[in-house]
């Protein structure tokens, strides 16, 4: 009976903690060798076309490494995302970019797939673009559990400026020592 007591208060808080987040799941997945086995691959449909490819099971991203997103309106008329990853999801984008060159790297929203990319360059600034497919229910989900960069708090909904823009996606300055070359002594 004891127990009970306790248990009944701990659940309810659990369940209110569980209600009040929104849940929006966002998974990256490399493209992987079909013979690697099924117990570590799984066959997905590609976006936008009937072409089967062979995943890993196991994401490389989440939505728990993502710190900041930014939305934009996509040329196909859906909306594209630009998501802004911890330091633990930079050094992890930074990985495999370089080890799976020349592959695929999937995007799901909530078990959705999104985006097929090809993965042909080093991506070390730990961002990663969904360039299109989102729909505005998904983005409205995203904008709940994360921030969006170069919103004020509490003002989300609102338009960026330029200024906010360039601001986030601009390289910190080098230091004036890096920037200009030094005098030569001839």
């Amino acid at each position: 009976m004891r127990s009970l007591r306790f248990l009944l208060p701990v659940l309810a808080l659990a369940l209110m903690a569980a209600a009040s987040k929104p849940k929006v799941t966002i998974r990256f997945h490399t493209e992987a060798n079909p013979k690697s086995g099924a117990q570590f691959t799984v066959s997905a449909t590609m976006p936008d076309s009937s072409r089967q490819v062979t995943l890993s099971k196991f994401a490389e991203i989440s939505e728990s490494d993502i710190v900041a997103i930014y939305p934009f309106p996509a040329s196909d008329g859906t909306i594209g995302c630009a998501l802004k990853l911890d330091d633990h999801g930079r050094v992890v984008l930074d990985s495999l970019s370089q080890e799976y060159h020349g592959t695929l790297l999937f995007g799901f929203v909530n078990s959705r797939p999104v985006a097929a990319m090809l993965i042909d360059r080093r991506v070390s600034d730990g961002i990663v673009i969904i360039p299109r497919g989102l729909r505005p229910e998904e983005v409205a989900l995203m904008r709940k559990a994360f921030p969006v960069l170069g919103e004020k708090k509490g003002k989300q909904g609102s338009k960026k400026t330029e200024e906010a823009m360039e601001e986030a996606a601009a390289p910190a300055p080098l230091p004036k020592a890096l920037s200009t070359p030094a005098p030569r002594g001839d």
